[in-house]
């Protein structure tokens, strides 16, 4: 038997009330929750089993079973528990996916205002971190994508592992986002292409769902978007579609998908979203879901195939007609070289290296009998690492980020698209920054050495572990920035210095 280590970087605080959104406090937290599952019934474990592969037969809803919820000591009764997923349900052992819900049996019961939640078991993925870096990116963007943090899950009292948890799109999500749940919420599934199929709301039925409204059933609206996305002429495409969806944000999520090499998404596999009609604005709105398989997984695809995946690849009727567009190409182009500014290993390898330090002991302290990779591949493949496996190659992250932002910058080139800064803009960067006292207890001094002047474009942000930006006190002086630990726990942090345009350098800052 491992022997379970338990890392605690910041204490959570207290989930019996929520701060300004539902989940807030939950998944701002850095450190990983404990999470005990408990059932009274006998054969509680087949029971589930047999729900779920009833429901899939049949292709039914799982049936819950009733059970208890403990997070971080504090008790839950009466929820309702079911084992989930598709491919990730074929995760060796009892390590299956879940899904809790809390007013299954209770009404008006929830966990930090959630009703919700989901615990994913990382399949395929050895690193157990491409989902949360790409939501965390687009969390941190501001995107409408759900929010992911980990947690060490129990049955009885018997660990079964390390899991994600992640947020579920539902009212909580919508609420919190748009400020409206009275639309209808399509999910794009099973095959939510957005391709013409007529004017019956029933040709549309077997490709998507509808998770509000359900006793009204009224599909037009959705039926009108697909109708004007498909058969508007070019002339009249901009203006008709800005009048039934919000493009800008739609259009990131895109390019972060895209540039991420997410291809379990819309513009290549036409599901893993959802459409919100907001009624405040009757517009619909994008947000994404379902991103276990960014940074270059696919079923059946080589690594140097994802690594070379076109920025300007669109599958489906949306994307291609976007891209036909002027106005949209020209958006979506700056958006991605927007977002190359993080797609960078001078950026991600700090929060790889942390994210991997945290979650390992509670990988190691896993029964081997419910692992897919051993814990020992976790550090090699969240840098060089790549595991060819019977159904595609799964790429290490760190090479995989280098090899992506490089084939991205030449396929930039190759189509003649200059983004809106290059390294032009800055023409001596032989400067770096110095830190000091580094470890700190009150105050540190971060020096810009190389006779660069702090300028008023400057800016200097502090991320915690997950990318979270933090907002203690900083002083600007001719040549360094003045940090105030603040309220900042102790442990480490990182730093970006910025100006409007690019990344200028970043470093560790150590609070002790």
């Amino acid at each position: 038997m491992k022997k379970i280590v338990v890392i605690s970087i910041l204490i959570l605080s207290s989930i019996s009330s929520f701060s300004q959104n539902p989940g807030d406090t939950l998944f701002n937290s850095s450190h990983i929750h404990e999470i005990n599952i408990t059932f009274t019934q006998p054969n509680w474990w087949d029971s589930l089993m047999y729900y779920k592969m009833h429901a899939d037969s049949f292709n039914l809803s799982t049936q819950t079973m009733i059970g208890d919820f403990i997070i971080d000591g504090t008790p839950i009764d009466s929820v309702g528990v079911q084992l989930k997923g598709n491919s990730s349900f074929g995760y060796p052992g009892r390590k299956k996916p879940i899904k809790i819900t809390f007013n299954e049996y209770v009404s008006g019961k929830k966990l930090e205002g959630l009703t919700v939640l989901n615990l994913n078991n990382n399949m395929l993925d050895p690193t157990m971190m491409r989902e949360k870096l790409l939501l965390d990116f687009m969390n941190k963007k501001g995107l409408a994508a759900p929010r992911c943090t980990y947690a060490k899950v129990s049955y009885n009292g018997q660990y079964v592992g390390l899991y994600k948890m992640i947020e579920q799109v539902d009212k909580e999500f919508i609420m919190t986002h748009y400020n409206d749940w009275g639309g209808n919420l399509f999910k794009g599934d099973p095959q939510g292409s957005l391709m013409w199929l007529g004017n019956d709301p029933a040709s549309y039925y077997p490709f998507y769902e509808l998770h509000s409204n359900n006793t009204t059933n009224d599909w037009s609206d959705l039926v009108n978007l697909i109708d004007n996305i498909n058969n508007t002429p070019a002339s009249g495409f901009y203006d008709t579609l800005e009048t039934n969806l919000n493009t800008t944000p739609c259009i990131q999520q895109w390019a972060a998908r895209n540039l991420f090499v997410d291809l379990d998404a819309y513009f290549h596999a036409p599901h893993n979203y959802y459409l919100y009609h907001n009624t405040a604005t009757n517009k619909f709105e994008w947000s994404t879901w379902d991103v276990s398989v960014a940074f270059g997984f696919y079923p059946f695809w080589t690594e140097d195939s994802t690594e070379k995946v076109s920025i300007l690849m669109a599958m489906n009727p949306l994307v291609i007609q976007m891209l036909a567009d002027s106005i949209y190409k020209k958006t979506y182009l700056n958006t991605i070289c927007d977002y190359l500014d993080y797609l960078d290993t001078s950026v991600m390898s700090n929060i790889i290296d942390s994210i991997a330090s945290l979650i390992y002991p509670a990988f190691e302290a896993e029964p081997d009998s419910n692992q897919m990779f051993p814990e020992e591949l976790l550090f090699a493949t969240a840098d060089t690492l790549t595991i060819p496996t019977p159904v595609g190659d799964i790429p290490g992250l760190k090479k995989f980020i280098a090899n992506r932002r490089s084939n991205v910058l030449s396929e930039l080139q190759s189509i003649g698209w200059i983004c809106a800064y290059t390294s032009a803009d800055f023409p001596d960067l032989n400067f770096n920054a110095k830190a000091f006292p580094n470890p700190f207890s009150n105050s540190t001094t971060l020096q810009i050495r190389g006779g660069v002047p702090i300028t008023i474009g400057m800016r200097l942000t502090i991320s915690d572990m997950f990318g979270r930006e933090l907002h203690p006190e900083i002083i600007r002086i001719p040549d360094s920035f003045l940090i105030s630990r603040g309220s900042l726990p102790g442990g480490m942090y990182f730093y970006q210095v910025t100006n409007s345009k690019q990344l200028i350098l970043s470093g560790k800052l150590i609070v002790q």
